[in-house]
Protein backbone atom coordinates (compact mmCIF):
# COMPACT_ATOMS: atom_id res chain seq x y z
CA UNK A 1 0.00 0.00 0.00
CA UNK A 2 1.34 3.21 -1.27
CA UNK A 3 1.59 6.57 1.59
CA UNK A 4 1.16 9.92 0.41
CA UNK A 5 3.17 12.68 2.46
CA UNK A 6 1.19 15.88 1.35
CA UNK A 7 1.53 19.21 3.15
CA UNK A 8 -0.72 21.11 5.70
CA UNK A 9 -3.25 23.70 3.90
CA UNK A 10 -1.04 26.65 5.61
CA UNK A 11 2.11 24.52 5.39
CA UNK A 12 5.24 25.16 2.80
CA UNK A 13 7.43 22.10 1.39
CA UNK A 14 9.53 23.35 -1.72
CA UNK A 15 10.76 21.35 -4.27
CA UNK A 16 13.96 20.51 -2.39
CA UNK A 17 12.23 19.47 0.71
CA UNK A 18 10.32 17.15 -1.56
CA UNK A 19 13.32 15.75 -3.12
CA UNK A 20 15.09 15.45 0.81
CA UNK A 21 12.16 13.50 2.10
CA UNK A 22 11.86 11.26 -0.88
CA UNK A 23 16.00 10.82 -0.99
CA UNK A 24 15.38 9.85 3.03
CA UNK A 25 13.48 7.45 2.25
CA UNK A 26 14.73 5.87 -0.31
CA UNK A 27 18.11 5.68 1.78
CA UNK A 28 15.80 3.69 4.48
CA UNK A 29 14.59 1.03 1.65
CA UNK A 30 11.32 2.52 0.53
CA UNK A 31 10.44 2.99 -2.94
CA UNK A 32 9.29 6.88 -3.29
CA UNK A 33 8.24 9.34 -5.76
CA UNK A 34 7.49 13.05 -5.48
CA UNK A 35 3.67 13.59 -7.66
CA UNK A 36 1.21 16.27 -7.90
CA UNK A 37 -2.41 16.36 -8.45
CA UNK A 38 -5.03 18.86 -9.06
CA UNK A 39 -7.26 19.39 -5.98
CA UNK A 40 -11.17 18.66 -6.95
CA UNK A 41 -13.05 21.79 -7.25
CA UNK A 42 -10.62 24.19 -7.88
CA UNK A 43 -9.12 26.07 -11.35
CA UNK A 44 -6.49 24.20 -13.91
CA UNK A 45 -3.44 26.40 -12.27
CA UNK A 46 -3.26 24.75 -8.75
CA UNK A 47 -1.53 21.75 -8.16
CA UNK A 48 -1.21 19.87 -4.49
CA UNK A 49 2.61 17.94 -4.28
CA UNK A 50 3.25 14.93 -2.63
CA UNK A 51 5.81 12.49 -1.63
CA UNK A 52 4.63 9.22 -1.73
CA UNK A 53 5.94 6.03 -0.89
CA UNK A 54 6.01 2.00 -0.39
CA UNK A 55 8.11 -0.64 0.82
CA UNK A 56 10.04 -2.51 -2.02
CA UNK A 57 8.68 -5.97 -1.05
CA UNK A 58 4.96 -4.73 -2.45
CA UNK A 59 4.12 -5.31 -6.32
Amino acid sequence: MAIKIRIQKHGAMTEADRLQVATLLIKAGYTARIGRERPAGKDSGTYIYYVEYWDGTQS
